[in-house]
């Protein structure tokens, strides 16, 4: 077991690694107290979709499959990561900046997509018939999807809560 999993790890390219860490220090960044910035907040899921979009389109057998699932699958992990950031992430307004409250659900999202994404790599590195399996390219799409509506409903929840707190306030 102890081979296998050193075997993974030093096969991996150093560009996954060198990723890893950037979404690291991003996802610390993010999760840390400070203005909200709407524009910013698509760079993560962004790299997310383009690892998911280029596995998806250059390598799997079934592509219309995979982008119905993946499409698919982003409502209910926008619903999903909607949910979460309203529940674990608060926002206040000082003077005209909306500031988003110390929170590591962004963090913990990031590591959770990450690792899912690298074992799902990793299964293909081990197993490269998935590369035509239909079953494995519709869930590999529908989780590169929910991974995405996750990121998309935390988007969307501070879009509503920036939009709620610059309403002008009526005597």
């Amino acid at each position: 077991m102890y081979n296998i999993i050193k075997e993974v790890l030093l096969g991996t390219p150093l560009w996954v690694w060198i990723l890893l860490f950037i979404l690291i220090k991003r996802g610390i960044a993010i999760s840390q107290e400070r203005p909200i910035n709407l524009s910013k907040m698509f760079l993560v899921p962004f790299i997310f979709m383009i690892w998911g979009f280029e596995k998806m389109i250059t390598q799997f057998s079934h592509l219309e499959f995979c982008l119905i699932s993946y499409f698919f699958f982003i409502f209910p992990g926008t619903l999903v990561g909607y949910l979460l950031y309203k529940k674990y992430q608060n926002f206040f307004k000082q003077e005209t900046v909306i500031i988003r409250k110390k929170c590591y659900l962004p963090l913990i999202i990031i590591l959770i997509n990450f690792s899912v994404k690298y074992l799902l790599n990793v299964t293909l590195g081990i197993s490269p018939s998935f590369y035509n399996d239909i079953s494995f390219n519709m869930i590999y799409s529908a989780v590169s999807g929910l991974s995405i509506g996750l990121f998309f409903g935390g988007i969307l929840f501070t879009y509503y809560v920036q939009k709620d707190l610059n309403k002008p306030i009526l005597f």
